[in-house]
């Protein structure tokens, strides 16, 4: 029997070996034990990585007999760790790098300095590679210790160099509770912090060091060499004047390749900053603004790793008095704290097929990309905080929780929020057998025109519908979990002709053939294994099926105005899909 066990016990810790497994473990300081914050762990030889969050927590998947793990914190030496190891021992002890002051006797004034962080400069402006990344980001806002907002979101980072061109949304969800009597939302600081260039002035940010150089930086900012390690250089930086408009800070620079390594940003009372509140009559004021980013290498190329920050201010709410007709104002400091962290380079998620606005919020695009438990199942990127996880607690009982259960998308999450209806306006409608779509007069690309200007136009001119099959692609293992639905986009649609009796079901019949071939695809991609290449493939055939089938309905009941037609397309909707518009039609 005890071989029997001993057998058994050696073929589980073989499986083991060769298998992805996710752990989840700590990293410490060898000497006192503290955890070490947004320590970064990437898995050697790849792009893939992770990063601990405040509590120096972390969790990654890897192959266990394979890979290497090597943890990185700025002051620190790298350590590498087998994941073997880490099946027995998941607590990582780090220890600090010795430290280093430059010899001022070398140095008869501080110009040295200035040419460090001008090489440093020229480094990046060098450096124009494209990079794509996984991106996850994470705020938490608070006032007077109460939770107010929680966010996490998932992007697809597009890169040049070490700057952030552009974050493309994967998923996200939202817990939020009420501030007097409103919900405080943060809706695009992901942008706000992410855009921040380190060589490019921008009028909405405070200046950094590396964006001046000779004459000019000297002006403006006074260097001084910090404690460093025999690696790097730290040199601090404050503004001579205008501390305002001006970030303080520190700066790491690699001694031998002139690379960043690590910048601190600080700045009170901002003058230049990129908040703004969402309505006119309230107002920002003492904007304060931490920032720490931490840079890597990615094979020969120099990358972001990961952005911590905290901004604070003011914020002055004027509401009016619907009893006296004055206004009330309350003032509120606002805190956020938030984690921008870039990994998986050149292994970007499948984002979701589907066209919307680009111009969207964070709130907006989360209504429109519905929940997906598959997805955050399978990308536990970071592990929340015990304060994090008591602020959820907090947002269920006293709040919301948006984007933490499936079937709430579109309006319906939108609606959960109490948003100003004219701020606020939802343009996509998904396919719903109980609820059946209605032309939105309000909208201007569907106001009627008169009968005389209809009689001068072409017929393509005065409508046009225009539905999207949203389809949601994650990976898991070796294989892809496929998700979709048929969604009505108002706003690229129109409707110029008279409203009679049979425009509802005329719309709604439109509608309803995309979701019949919505299913027949959905069926397809169940029915087996496909790689990415093929299900791209099933997806764009059935765009093109469902294109074909609403050209032969509209071409046949002649813009609605074909009854006969329409009941016989009602007919074949009735069979597929048991949604009888007709019916519909006199009970809307």
């Amino acid at each position: 029997m005890r071989s029997l066990f001993l057998f058994l016990l050696f073929v589980a810790t073989a499986l083991i070996a060769q298998a992805q497994v996710q752990l989840q473990g700590t990293v410490n300081d060898a000497a006192n034990g503290e955890a070490l914050p947004w320590c970064s762990i990437s898995v050697k030889g790849t792009g893939k990585g992770t990063v601990a969050n405040s509590e120096g927590i972390f969790v990654l998947t890897v192959r266990v007999n394979r890979d290497t793990l090597v943890f990185s914190y700025v002051g620190y030496r790298s350590l590498e760790v087998p994941a073997t190891r880490l099946l027995h021992d998941l607590k990582v002890l780090m220890e600090k790098a010795g430290i280093q002051l430059e010899e001022v006797v070398v140095h008869a004034d501080d110009d040295y300095l200035y040419e460090i962080v001008e090489k440093c400069r020229k480094k990046i402006l060098k450096d124009n590679q494209v990079h794509f990344a996984k991106v996850y980001y994470g705020i938490e806002t608070l006032t007077r210790e109460q939770p107010i907002e929680q966010v996490e979101c998932y992007y697809n980072g597009y890169l040049n160099g070490i700057s952030v061109d552009s974050l493309l949304f994967r998923n996200g969800r939202i817990g939020c509770a009420e501030l007097d009597q409103r919900y405080f939302l943060t809706l695009n600081s992901s942008m706000a912090v992410s855009q921040l260039n380190l060589v490019w002035k921008d009028q909405r940010y405070p200046s950094v060091p590396l964006q001046l150089t000779g004459k000019i930086l000297k002006k403006a900012f006074h260097l001084t060499m910090e404690p460093g390690d025999r690696n790097l250089y730290r040199i601090g930086f404050q503004p001579r004047k205008e501390p305002r408009k001006n970030f303080a800070g520190s700066i790491w620079i690699d001694r031998r390749s002139f690379d960043i390594v690590k910048i601190d940003l600080v700045v009170e009372n901002a003058i230049n900053h990129p908040f703004s509140p969402i309505y006119r009559a309230d107002r920002l004021s003492e904007v304060s603004i931490s920032i720490s980013e931490t840079y890597k290498l990615n094979g020969d190329f120099n990358v972001p790793d990961y952005m911590n920050f905290t901004y604070a201010f003011n914020y002055l709410t004027n509401r009016g008095n619907q009893e006296n007709g004055n206004r009330d104002s309350i003032s509120r400091r606002i805190t956020t704290h938030g984690l921008l962290c870039m990994y998986d380079y050149d292994s970007p998620f499948i984002r979701p097929y589907f066209t919307c606005d680009p111009g969207f919020d964070d709130y907006r695009k989360m209504s429109v990309i519905p929940y997906n438990p598959v997805f955050w199942e399978n990308n536990r990127t970071m592990v929340l905080t015990e304060r994090q996880k008591q602020n959820l607690g907090f947002f269920a009982s006293k709040g919301l929780l948006m984007n933490f259960g499936e079937g709430k998308y579109g309006r319906d999450f939108l609606t959960q929020v109490h948003y100003d209806s004219t701020l606020y306006e939802n343009y996509y409608t998904f396919w719903d057998s109980s609820r059946r779509l209605s032309l939105n007069r309000h909208l201007p690309q569907n106001r009627p025109y008169s009968a005389t200007k209809v009689n001068g136009q072409i017929l393509s001119n005065l409508y046009h519908f225009e539905v999207q099959l949203l389809l949601d692609v994650t990976g898991v293992a070796d294989s892809f979990n496929c998700r979709s639905y048929a969604v009505f986009d108002e706003k690229r649609s129109l409707f110029h002709l008279p409203v009679d009796k049979y425009t509802g079901t005329f719309i709604n019949l439109y509608f309803d053939l995309y979701e019949i071939e919505r299913r027949k695809m959905q069926q397809t991609l169940d029915s087996r294994r496909w790689t990415a290449l093929q299900i791209d493939s099933v997806y764009r055939a059935t765009v093109k099926s469902a294109g074909s089938a609403a050209r032969r309905y509209l071409d046949e009941v002649k813009s609605g105005k074909n009854i006969h037609g329409l009941k016989r397309w009602n007919d074949n909707i009735k069979e597929q899909l048991g949604v009888d518009n007709f019916v519909s039609e006199h009970t809307r």
